[in-house]
């Protein structure tokens, strides 16, 4: 076993004008974890979420933006290789259709 250590949340450009985001692993929700979600708009945030995974994994992660009214939104993916220990490692979010944000990860394998 490994684990995947999610450092850093980056966002270069969000998908309004400020995204309430919140990121979700097999379908859980993982951080934030004393509240619905950050609003985030052009900053970084420290994450801390350790996931333990299988060597050889390929972890999928998911960034969604809170809604009040309306179903969520799913912003996209990071997918992230845990193949051997090393990082930091930097992913780029694949965004959904139609979305204009712009995120990427810091992680790493430890």
């Amino acid at each position: 076993m490994l684990t995947c250590r999610i450092i850093k949340l980056n966002c270069y450009l969000s998908d309004e004008e400020a995204d309430e985001v919140f990121l979700k692993h097999n379908k859980k929700r993982i951080w934030p974890t004393d509240t619905k979600y950050i609003e985030m708009k052009d900053v970084e945030l420290k994450i801390g979420v350790d996931l333990a995974v299988e060597r050889n994994t390929m972890i999928e992660l998911e960034l969604w933006d809170y809604d009040t009214w309306t179903p969520n939104d799913l912003l996209g993916t990071f997918k992230l290789l845990a193949d051997e220990r090393g990082g930091p490692f930097t992913s780029d979010l694949i965004s959904n259709s139609g979305v204009s944000a712009k995120y990427s990860l810091e992680w790493e394998i430890v």
